[in-house]
């Protein structure tokens, strides 16, 4: 473009007009050699000195050529004006060069009419407008480029956030069900240790007393039938623990029942095996627990109950559940034989465990001759997004 421009300038000069001629082709090897400049670097600092050195030869056509030349090195100003628009967003250097536009304008406009005594308004004002076009077509094309930049990399950011988080899902996923397997599994140790250490205390008892029972009834038949009994007694108590322990691991198994009815269904078959009157009362939304709490709530409630029969003889028991939305009190309570000093074993220790696993707090109190209570508190956590985290 600008040796086209240039070029034109060759019919409005005479053939021995050696100094206009030199002007246009020294003009025309520093324009090729200021673009190939900025062709291979593209340096900022740079890039200005080579606009600067566009507009001063610019500059120069029409202080050269005001008469002949006309108003054709606006031309010039207005592709310049395009550029610098285009490539420079600092403001500083943008007005400097508006200001350096206005100003040569205006003194080349002067100089014409000092020659010519012709403003021609219309036709500067045009040709200006012209330049201001060209501004604001470069400020447009490079707000579009930056737009373009900006979504290409908000793009390249998107996409890696997605795999990010598509990768976190997936871990999230492997965690839970490693959790849920690392649960299950010591749910069965749990149970296999209370099998092993009640059924098959009671089976070694049962083949003792069955031994006995075989001696005693070549002796005397009623002593031996009595030791019979007793092993009839040990069979029904065995029988029991087995039961319940199954029924626990095809619960685990299944996870059909919800929270409350595989609770009211856990204590109704208790009652019906054991003869142990159980009631459950229910305050709040059950709906607040979650599901690895309302596991913990039913493990613990089911502890309680076996060690209220094993332990305490009690044919009554009692649980309620207060549920807010902060936290979850459970209290239980049963009629058993009761204790002064509480000693916790095997089962109240793993329920203390299983309770302050979630950052609650558990307390034992036995009266003898009043029975056992358990109170239980447990904090419900509360899972809060901010909209910064999600910008960040």
């Amino acid at each position: 473009m600008f040796l086209l421009l240039s070029s034109s300038y060759f019919p409005l000069t005479a053939e021995d007009d050696t100094y206009r001629r030199a002007y246009i082709i020294i003009a025309m090897v520093i324009f090729f050699v200021n673009h190939f400049i900025q062709f291979l670097k593209e340096k900022l600092p740079l890039r200005i000195v080579c606009i600067s050195i566009d507009f001063l030869l610019s500059a120069g056509f029409g202080l050269i050529f005001p008469k002949d030349g006309g108003l054709l090195y606006l031309i010039f100003f207005g592709v310049i004006s395009t550029t610098i628009f285009l490539v420079i967003d600092n403001k500083r250097i943008l007005f400097a060069f508006s200001i350096c536009f206005i100003v040569s304008w205006l003194i080349i406009s002067f100089e014409k009419y000092t020659l010519t005594k012709d403003l021609s308004i219309g036709n500067n004002l045009i040709s200006f407008s012209f330049v201001v076009y060209g501004a604001i077509v470069g400020s447009l094309i490079r707000n579009l480029l930056r737009a373009r930049e900006t979504i290409s990399t908000q793009y390249v950011q998107l996409t890696a956030s997605h795999k990010a988080l598509s990768q976190a899902h997936q871990q999230l996923s492997d965690y839970s069900k490693q959790v849920e397997d690392l649960t299950a599994i010591q749910e069965r140790n749990r149970i296999a240790r209370e099998i092993h250490d009640t059924v098959g205390h009671n089976i070694t008892a049962l083949l003792v007393q069955i031994q006995l029972a075989k001696e005693l009834m070549k002796i005397d038949v009623k002593k031996g039938v009595e030791v019979i009994e007793v092993c009839e007694k040990l069979t029904r108590k065995s029988l029991e623990e087995i039961r319940l322990s199954v029924r626990t691991l095809r619960e685990e198994d299944s996870g059909q029942l919800s929270f409350i009815p595989s609770l009211r269904e856990m204590l109704s078959d208790f009652s019906a095996v054991s003869g142990l009157e159980t009631t459950l009362d229910i305050i709040g939304d059950p709906k607040l627990i979650n599901t690895s709490l309302q596991h913990t709530v039913k493990r613990v409630i089911q502890e309680s109950l076996t060690n209220a029969k094993r332990h305490g003889l009690a044919t009554i028991y009692k649980v309620s559940l207060h549920i807010s939305e902060h936290r979850v009190m459970v209290e239980i309570f049963d009629n058993g034989q009761g204790t002064k000093n509480v000693v916790p074993g095997f089962g109240l220790l793993n329920m203390k465990e299983r309770i302050e696993e979630h950052g609650g707090e558990i307390h034992f109190e036995g009266k003898v001759g009043e029975g056992f209570y358990i109170n239980i508190s447990i904090p419900l956590k509360q899972v809060q997004w901010s909209s910064m985290e999600v910008r960040g």
